[in-house]
């Protein structure tokens, strides 16, 4: 079922007409699909949180590169 939801999504179905499209092909057991956008909704939650934490630290690294330069010089 994720491989299907994610396909949906990446074709550009909205999060709300999953279900309706899935419901077209399968048989849809709706605690499952909803457990299975909670989890998907977590997921990119953390992925967001990660490329944030990563980006600030490149920022303070780049912040502090002046200080390292003149350092070495």
């Amino acid at each position: 079922m994720i491989a299907e939801v994610m396909r949906l999504m990446a074709s550009g179905v909205e999060k709300d007409q999953v279900a309706v499209e899935l419901s077209r092909i399968f048989y849809v057991d709706i605690d499952l699909l909803n457990a299975v956008l909670r989890a998907m909704d977590k997921r990119e939650q953390v992925l967001q949180g990660l490329k944030r934490a990563a980006l600030e630290k490149r920022k303070a690294q780049e912040a502090t590169l002046p200080d390292r330069k003149a350092a070495a010089a």
